[in-house]
């Protein structure tokens, strides 16, 4: 097996910013292709029929990307081939990320080299199912500077339920709400630069606002263990020095797929 990757969070969204534009949307209102940027899974792009579609989307001005996002889809249901494109004029397209199929419905990541364009498209291609995305983020990802502390167990889950006991114990019923995937990274010997360049910019801008963004724990050897989290209600930073580097330790929270 090889050496385990540094988690990578893709959060700064490109697509949030842009016009966005896709082939043959569903006629219902309440699939519009907007829907992907509210980081809400379960508010749906769905196109219309099954084939080749498109999502464009025009910056205005070239912007730079290495990473694909998505939340909330069929694609492995549907048998899909998806790749990543992008354009000088709208014209003339260049593929930045290789046509790939989907493993299965769950949360997926994938980097591919960085480019610049204005124009960026997600190209989906189904024989008979029509796609359907909850959430979908293009944009560069952040690369932690150092591997997790030892301890890590990203499948910790948490049952939230109630349920009803008989007098003697026995169980009458029970009601699952759902299931929390809930863990930390834990970091040591960061660098001050790192931290403050890097991480605090993308606290600032999206983990303090209790957003959600996509963890890739290990993108080279669990590629499919990507999972859409948050920082939890209340949380707290802290990044203390030891003496001359940092640490940091986060708490994260999302739904179990």
């Amino acid at each position: 097996m090889a050496h385990n990757a540094k988690p990578k969070i893709l959060y700064d969204n490109l697509l949030e910013g842009a016009s966005l534009t896709a082939t043959d949307p569903d006629s219902e209102t309440q699939y519009d292709v907007d829907n992907i940027v509210d980081l809400r899974p379960y508010t749906l792009h769905r196109f219309g029929a099954a084939g080749t579609k498109y999502i464009t989307a025009d910056y205005g001005e070239a912007v730079s990307a290495d990473a694909l996002g998505i939340v909330g889809h069929n694609l492995g249901t549907a048998e899909a081939t998806v790749s990543v494109e992008s354009s000088a004029n709208n014209s003339d397209w260049t593929e930045r990320l290789a046509g790939f199929q989907p493993a299965n419905d769950t949360a997926l990541m994938k980097e591919f080299t960085s480019a610049s364009a204005r124009y960026w498209r997600i190209k989906i291609v189904t024989a008979s199912v029509t796609v359907q995305i909850g959430v979908a983020l293009l944009g560069e990802v952040l690369t932690f500077e150092r591997w997790p502390r030892s301890g890590l167990d990203p499948d910790a889950l948490k049952i939230k339920a109630s349920s009803q006991t008989s007098k003697t114990g026995n169980m009458l019923g029970a009601t699952l709400g759902y299931v929390s995937r809930e863990f930390s990274l834990k970091f040591q010997n960061l660098t001050p630069s790192w931290v403050s360049n890097t991480f605090v910019p993308a606290w600032d801008a999206h983990l303090e606002l209790l957003k959600p963004f996509l963890l890739a724990w290990d993108i080279t050897n669990h590629a499919t263990e990507v999972y859409f989290v948050r920082l939890p209600d209340n949380a707290t930073r802290a990044m203390p020095y030891d003496p001359v580097r940092r640490s940091l330790s986060l708490k994260l929270v999302g739904v179990k797929e």
